[in-house]
């Protein structure tokens, strides 16, 4: 009896050591398994706070490139318009400053388009608040070369005015809504589906500025046959085709290259050789973050000591 009641006192001290031991283990376990969350998110955090330094550097060696581009005129062939290549990052382009180990490198892809080639929407509303009869005349030719109903222009247009201060019986009336910002903002306004973003993207874009003129250097033909009434799309696209190895210095030349009388001259109020508005498009990847970006920046001057904001970023 004493014998089996020993054995039995073994037996269930074998059974509570091995609980004892399981419990212990799943402990540890999952101490062990909290303390890996807790460095994985430590690590997340250091590489996308270094993503932000890269991003940062990036966007000042566009600001330089800008500011060192001639100001006469701004086409693709000026440096600004040479894509950077997907590029791993190491001290020899961060000064000395260590990016990362072997298995944590950093790479960084880039470029930087003209916002100016596209039809700016907020200008058919002028800086006097009233509508602007050239640029509506634009955008309806533009909306008539794209296939898509000219009535999409008096509903941007109308948008556009409930944004802007009004003057009503001699009372200032405040706006009702928000300023157009970016280009998705159309998708806001009734007609503006995904088909017809999709067909406007190339051509038109959403800029802060009512006076931006769009850059015959680098707009697409629908849009400068836009802006030039009385010219067919079929010149513009051999116009654009011969732009593309022979920059304009200045608007008047495209007359000549267009063949336009006097009564076609190109409207220098709309059209423009220069460009103010540029977009910066970057995509950084680095450890397991990868960021990719869109910044609106605005050169008012060129130069050493060129002024060049930044007007918007997004980040994905």
């Amino acid at each position: 009896m004493r014998t089996a009641a020993r054995r039995a006192q073994q037996g269930a001290a074998i059974v509570t050591a091995l609980l004892v031991v399981t419990l212990a283990s799943v402990i540890v376990s999952a101490l062990f398994y909290r303390e890996s969350v807790a460095v994985r998110s430590i690590e997340n955090r250091l590489a996308l706070s270094q993503t932000r330094w890269v991003e940062r550097a990036a966007l000042d060696w566009a600001k330089v490139i800008l500011r060192s581009d001639p100001p006469a005129w701004d086409h693709p062939t000026d440096v600004w318009g040479t894509p950077v290549v997907e590029t791993q990052l190491d001290e020899t382009v961060t000064g000395g400053a260590n990016i990362g180990d072997n298995s944590r490198n950093a790479f960084l892809a880039g470029s930087v388009t003209d916002a100016q080639a596209k039809f700016n929407v907020n200008t058919l509303v002028g800086a006097n608040g009233e509508p602007s009869v050239v640029h509506m005349a634009a955008m309806t030719k533009l909306m008539t070369l794209l296939g898509l109903p000219e009535s999409l222009v008096q509903q941007a247009l109308a948008r556009i005015l409930r944004s802007r201060t009004r003057s009503l019986d001699d009372n200032t009336v405040p706006p009702s809504e928000i300023r157009l910002i970016q280009f998705g903002d159309l998708r806001d306004i009734p007609g503006f589906d995904e088909a017809v973003m999709q067909a406007l993207q190339p051509h038109v874009t959403v800029l802060p500025d009512e006076t931006t003129r769009v850059n015959l250097n680098t707009a697409t033909p629908e849009v400068i046959a836009a802006m030039i009434p009385d010219v067919q799309l079929s010149a513009v696209k051999s116009f654009v085709a011969q732009r593309e190895r022979l920059p304009l210095r200045t608007p008047a030349e495209a007359n000549t290259r267009l063949g336009l009388d006097a009564a076609g001259q190109v409207n220098q109020l709309l059209l423009s050789v220069n460009t103010s508005y540029f977009w910066v498009h970057g995509v950084i990847r680095y450890d397991r973050v990868q960021s990719q970006t869109e910044t609106l920046i605005r050169r008012a001057s060129g130069g050493p000591r060129g002024s060049i904001q930044v007007v918007w970023q997004h980040r994905t």
